[in-house]
């Protein structure tokens, strides 16, 4: 992080690895789906 774009990117990819474990997807995986273009998104209540 030596730059605030550099902070906002990770925060942002820390944010959405968080609320994917809270859902139950490992890191690994959500980090997957998004690499390979299906990002992991929360089920609609």
């Amino acid at each position: 992080m030596r730059s605030m774009a550099g902070a906002e990117v990770f925060c942002a990819i820390r944010s959405y690895l968080s609320t994917a474990a809270k859902h139950g997807t490992g890191k690994l995986d959500a980090l997957t789906l998004a690499a390979s273009g299906t990002p992991w998104m929360p089920e609609v209540a």
